[in-house]
């Protein structure tokens, strides 16, 4: 990618991308977890949630909120080391879905550091 500044239109695509690939890896879940479980005060809800919980409950949705509403991604967006972690011990594969993180977090970095 040259070094420009990514499009909002192009990061939403991108999670709509990790949510496709989230269904696709069997990761994805028609029931949304409590009130209680998703106000967790613990940093990615560690606490109440599995890490692909968050990702579809709490992540997905707060990212496009921020580029509908504000057009910017968080700027220290880093997901992809924490998601390869948490996602080893799955039996499903996740190879295309943690490219498709990596990639979500490289159009953050370019949001910020293109010139």
């Amino acid at each position: 990618m040259e070094n420009v500044r990514p499009s909002t239109d192009l990061m939403l695509r991108q999670l709509d991308r990790i949510a496709h690939e989230m269904q696709r890896a069997g990761l994805w879940s028609d029931r949304r977890p409590s009130d209680q479980a998703l106000a967790s005060p613990n940093p990615f809800c560690f606490d109440t949630l599995a890490f692909e919980e968050w990702l579809q409950w709490k992540f997905l949705p707060q990212m496009r909120e921020l580029l509908e509403r504000f057009g910017t991604p968080p700027e220290n967006c880093s997901m992809a080391p924490l998601a390869e972690h948490q996602f080893a011990e799955l039996d499903e594969e996740t190879d295309r879905l943690l490219a498709a993180i990596a990639e979500f977090d490289n159009l953050a970095w370019h949001f910020f550091n293109a010139r």
